[in-house]
């Protein structure tokens, strides 16, 4: 006997909930957390010392820095954290970053 549901295609549970905070318009939280788990891998491990992810908020990556000088390096580094981090996340979803 052939399974009646053989051709329903399956849905992984973090594709629903992705989904879901999508709708309810809270889908850069999943971005956001990815970013946090890969945060020393896409900043360097000093970098990553320094300068802490704060939040991703309509397209903004916002990087809380502890001193001017790690702000103003990373300022000019600003297009490669962008890029590194739309590459880990696999979509064009950080169009800016902003260093507080």
């Amino acid at each position: 006997m052939a399974r009646k549901n053989a051709n329903r295609n399956l849905v992984g549970v973090s594709q629903v909930l992705n989904g879901m905070l999508d709708r309810a318009g809270l889908g850069h939280l999943a971005s956001e957390d990815a970013l946090r788990k890969q945060w020393s891998t896409l900043m360097g491990p000093r970098a990553a010392e320094m300068a802490k992810l704060e939040s991703l908020k309509g397209w903004i990556l916002k990087v809380r820095v502890e001193s001017a000088t790690w702000r103003n390096e990373l300022h000019y580094q600003r297009d490669a954290i962008k890029k590194r981090a739309n590459e880990m996340l696999g979509a064009e979803l950080v169009k800016d970053v902003m260093l507080l």
